[in-house]
């Protein structure tokens, strides 16, 4: 099965996940081995909805806006596959 490289950006979740008042973004990359792109981007997604550093404190509402863009998907070999992890955090409209 082939791997893929997807480049994703996030937007207006809540700033509370670093410690911001303000809404916040975020970009990062993850690689995934899947079928296709389309199942690329599904198996991203369900993997990125239980990452520790997008769950939110106990009793926090959810947010209603947020979003996540796949700017880019791309097939790599497996030789290029890197580590999947880390944020690039930034507050919104900054």
């Amino acid at each position: 099965m082939p791997w893929f490289k997807c480049f994703m950006e996030g937007e207006n979740f809540p700033g509370q996940l670093i410690g911001e008042t303000s809404p916040i973004g975020f970009y990062t990359t993850r690689f995934i081995e899947a079928s296709s792109p389309n199942e690329a981007e599904k198996f991203v997604l369900e993997k990125l909805k239980t990452e520790e550093e997008l769950t939110l404190p106990t009793g926090s509402a959810k947010p209603t806006n947020a979003k996540v863009y796949f700017e880019r998907i791309e097939e790599v070999p497996s030789h290029a596959v890197g580590s999947n992890g880390g944020f690039t955090f930034f507050v919104m409209g900054t």
